[in-house]
């Protein structure tokens, strides 16, 4: 069942997309503050808005998953420069996001950058910016695949951890470490990750009038979240529910499924008052 529906899921994608070209990324809302940088330093960076975006929509990220079009919304706030090996180096925090429940926000950007550069990724030699931008271009492709496949985006998330470890050996190491506690963090708390991916599967079914099957991946999507609940934070599960909140009570409450509404009601203790309302 597994893979015939996240079989369907794809083919519904390429047919969707089939007139435009194939990316991993759609549109890309890139946002500059630099109001802390000197005029001449804001001069330098100044082609940087539209080389990010190029640089996510021109690179074919994945063979397999075609077409995903994933929205990006990039806010890009400079902090200052520094001197580097006689290199001025621009510092930034960054804050990156599908739109959805994925979302990060990373302090600690360190990297060389001159008017009318060009931002590239070579998967062999670091470089500090298109490294960074390649990292979470990775990182949130691997938690779309993990909504098409079981573990899916597992190999998305190899990518990423051999883009850190060259980071960490590198003269740019600044925040890489962080990246990699990142990593572990998303990675392992496997709760979430079949939570999520039982959500979709589960949507799937209801849309298709299969509520016995969608019952089923409902139930394993609350053994994920409780499992979060349990032994991990609970911050990245609660932006997965703000995205999702509508869509999901909606479907529960058609079905009938008080005792699921009345357990998400516990653990988004915010927003308990939605899922009793959907309560028959």
């Amino acid at each position: 069942f597994y893979l015939l529906v996240s079989y369907m899921r794809l083919l519904l994608t390429m047919i969707l997309y089939s007139s435009i070209l194939f990316g991993q990324f759609g549109k890309i809302d890139v946002k500059i503050d630099d109001r802390l940088l000197r005029n001449s330093e804001k001069q330098k960076v100044a082609s940087i808005k539209g080389e990010v975006s190029r640089f996510f929509s021109k690179h074919n990220w994945n063979e397999e998953f075609q077409s995903l079009k994933i929205p990006l919304h990039i806010s890009i706030a400079f902090q200052g420069t520094a001197q580097k090996g006689g290199m001025e180096t621009f510092h930034a925090q960054v804050l990156i996001s599908d739109g959805m429940d994925l979302r990060y926000f990373d302090k600690s950007l360190q990297f060389y950058y001159n008017a009318g550069s060009s931002i590239y990724f070579d998967p062999v030699i670091f470089e500090p910016l298109g490294s960074f931008f390649a990292f979470y271009a990775y990182f949130i492709l691997a938690g779309h695949m993990d909504t098409y496949d079981y573990y899916g985006g597992n190999l998305a998330y190899d990518q990423s951890r051999e883009i850190v470890l060259r980071g960490i050996a590198s003269d740019y190491s600044k925040g890489w470490s962080t990246r990699m506690q990142l990593l572990k963090e998303v990675t392992e708390n496997k709760g979430l990750r079949e939570a999520r991916f039982a959500y979709y599967v589960a949507m799937d079914y209801f849309k298709q009038g299969k509520p016995d099957e969608a019952l089923e991946e409902f139930k394993l999507m609350v053994e994920g979240f409780q499992v979060v609940f349990r032994q991990f934070p609970t911050g990245r599960t609660l932006y997965f529910l703000d995205a999702h909140r509508s869509e999901l009570v909606k479907a529960l409450g058609v079905m009938g499924q008080n005792r699921i509404l009345n357990q998400l009601a516990d653990m988004d203790q915010a927003h308990k008052d939605i899922y009793l309302k959907a309560i028959r």
